[in-house]
């Protein structure tokens, strides 16, 4: 059985820069009345906004710590299909500035991302919407528990260097800090810096996300002597980890009341962030208009938010289980170095309490990245739909966008002698599917030290950009453990390869008119739906071929079109025509043979003539070749110009 089962340095405007571009801040409202009319009963949406609303939610991104506000709206004003996919602060400001996005929910953008507006001509209001705060976190095991901000700013500059001057033990001080641009290093620079520049960190102080940050913190072998820093709503709402604690800062801890009050030092917000020129009676001027008033705060509120003024008698919500919140993409293993002998799989679970799933993993390796993949890759295997609980339309509730670090339903499963899985499991609560749903990932000893083997080759999948507006692109990496040079190869050449899509031969056009057709005819509630564009691999051989065919819910179908195909030799990582590697016997007889599709009209299934016992013309060329699981996949052009599109299942030629 295969392993794959399922898936910007910081530029300083000018002071003049700086001053032109801050004149777009709408101010904030230091000491915010409290509301009288605060709503009791949950919001509901004025008459006819939902409506007005409808073609917005495709058009929305943000940060990882607003995505249970976006959630909670599009829930509340549409129920259907997937809310807006959140790709972080910083390509969110990207997808904004380039026109793919109309409005973000970020935190305050950084120099970087305000010289960037401003050499393109782009003026923004940044209007606040929710309060929160920068905190800095520690291990539990470390005795300090406050800090001054003169202290933080040391720290941060390198002044002070070690624990045991801050009354703590004798050992050194090891400050994390987050990627410039990132909405934390940005806060950082705003709220405690004071104009100073912290210390430029060697490559390991340095992580890539929220969720990095708190698992070296918490996780890291020297974990006592780190020291970092996140936001509160992130912290307190989307990470379910014990192993840190929040630091006072001058004298105050951080908490929902100390930051309503304004008691906190480090207070700021979280911001709706949207061009100037945006027109007043926008969509995304009225979801906003509508998110300042109390109706408005008491939805933010409810989703676990501070609101912007005290509220009276609204609390969070409860019932929104935090197990699906957090990090889908960023995570660090604790499970050691060294492998385990196979039966310490009964160590897992030890008096009914099961190890945190980042123990199941090697220290460092980010173990929720490789399991969203596989789950991905199951997903979109021609298989899924013959195994188990497929995740088919009518199965699923909205797009799978993966499980946070630290998901607690979890099982290891021994197959046989030489096969270990992890099981994830999603109760039927889940908000993916209205089924209960069980991903089977083989677990091998490179990757844990309670895998059994390894597997010769393997790919994980990632999100890579939006190509077009209502498109988003998602690639893979190749990994090959024995030749990490040849999966060099072919990953170079993957990114190269992807970095030209949509193109411009017909197939941006084809596949803008497919996402269209697709949304208004599967639900036509979802004219604003974002496709995710999603790439098939097989094996065939000494062959990798990876292609990325239109799929629906289903996974991909051999009644869709197949936009793009490359093929790697896999011992040399070089491309090649698969066509020209295939027998001259090719069973046509048995295949699936039908007309290719050239055109997607809304509220009609494309017209597809079939052809049994197909025997190709004299002069037929194969175009293109692709493989998907045991499957291979042919476009095969007549001398008359009939394009048709072939598919042999069990190919084992």
């Amino acid at each position: 059985m295969n392993k794959h089962i399922v898936i910007l340095f910081a530029a300083v405007c000018a002071a003049i820069l700086l001053t032109s571009c801050k004149d777009n801040v709408v101010p904030v409202e230091k000491e915010p009345p409290v509301s009288v009319t605060a709503p009791h009963e949950p919001s509901v949406p004025p008459a006819g906004l939902a409506d007005e609303l409808s073609g917005l939610w495709a058009r929305i991104d943000g940060s990882t710590a607003t995505i249970p506000l976006t959630t909670a709206l599009h829930g509340l004003f549409s129920g259907i299909g997937s809310p807006p996919t959140h790709y972080t602060t910083a390509n969110a400001y990207y997808n904004l500035f380039h026109g793919s996005s109309d409005l973000i929910f970020v935190t305050y953008p950084s120099e970087k991302e305000l010289s960037e507006a401003h050499n393109l001509g782009i003026e923004l209001d940044v209007i606040p919407i929710a309060k929160d705060a920068l905190v800095f976190l520690a291990n539990i095991e470390n005795p300090v528990d406050g800090l001054s901000l003169e202290q933080l700013r040391n720290i941060y500059t390198g002044k002070i260097t070690g624990w045991k001057a801050l009354g703590g033990l004798d050992e050194n001080i090891v400050p994390y800090q987050r990627t410039q641009g990132s909405g934390s290093q940005t806060l950082l620079l705003k709220l405690v810096m004071d104009g100073l520049e912290p210390m430029d960190p060697p490559s390991e102080w340095l992580a890539e996300s929220m969720g990095a940050l708190v698992e070296v913190v918490s996780s890291y072998d020297n974990a006592r002597e780190a020291i970092g820093y996140s936001m509160f709503y992130y912290v307190n709402n989307m990470y379910g980890n014990s192993r840190f604690k929040l630091l006072e800062v001058d004298g105050v801890k951080p908490s929902r009341d100390t930051i309503t009050r304004g008691e906190y030092p480090l207070e700021d917000y979280y911001y709706a962030v949207l061009r100037k020129d945006m027109p007043a009676g926008s969509p995304a001027r009225k979801l906003i208009d509508w998110l300042l008033t109390d109706e408005g705060q008491a939805v933010a509120a409810r989703a676990g938010y501070i609101p912007l003024r005290p509220l009276a008698n609204i609390f969070p919500d409860e019932s929104i289980d935090p197990v699906y919140l957090g990090d889908v993409d960023n995570s660090s293993g604790t499970g050691g170095t060294e492998l385990k002998h196979p039966d310490a799989i009964e160590e897992v679970v030890i008096n009914g309490v099961r190890k945190p799933l980042s123990d199941i993993f090697y220290d460092g390796f980010n173990y929720i990245r490789y399991i969203n993949s596989e789950i991905t890759s199951w997903m979109n295997s021609p298989k899924s739909a013959h195994f188990g609980n497929p995740p088919a339309a009518e199965n699923a509730k909205r797009s799978f966008t993966g499980i946070p670090n630290n998901y607690p339903s979890y099982e290891l499963v021994d197959y046989s002698e030489n096969n270990r899985y992890l099981h994830i499991n999603l109760p039927e609560s889940n908000p993916f599917f209205n089924d209960r749903m069980t991903f089977s990932i083989r677990l091998t000893s490179d990757i844990s030290p309670y895998g059994i083997g390894i597997d010769d080759f393997s790919v994980i999948y990632r999100y890579d950009r939006r190509i077009l507006p209502n498109v988003d692109l998602f690639t893979l990496n190749a990994k090959l453990p024995q030749s990490p040079e040849v999966a060099e190869r072919i990953n170079s050449q993957l990114k190269a390869w992807t970095g030209g899509f949509p193109g411009d031969d017909g197939k941006a056009g084809l596949l803008d008119m497919f996402v269209r057709w697709y949304a208004s005819g599967w639900v036509a509630e979802h004219s604003g739906y974002t496709y995710r564009l999603q790439p098939v691999y097989g094996r065939w051989g000494d062959y990798l071929s990876v292609s990325y065919p239109l799929q629906t819910y289903d996974g991909p179908s051999a009644h869709m079109p197949t936009l793009y195909t490359i093929c790697f030799d896999i011992n040399t990582g070089e491309a090649v025509n698969l066509a020209k590697h295939l027998p001259n016997d090719i069973p046509y007889s048995k295949a699936m043979v039908l007309d290719s599709i050239t055109k997607f009209e809304q509220g009609s299934y494309p017209e597809q003539l079939s052809y049994e016992n197909y025997v190709p013309a004299k002069r037929s060329v194969i175009t293109s070749a692709w493989i998907w699981g045991n499957s291979l996949g042919l476009y095969v052009t007549e001398p008359d110009g009939r394009k048709l599109q072939v598919y042999i299942y069990d190919w084992e030629s």
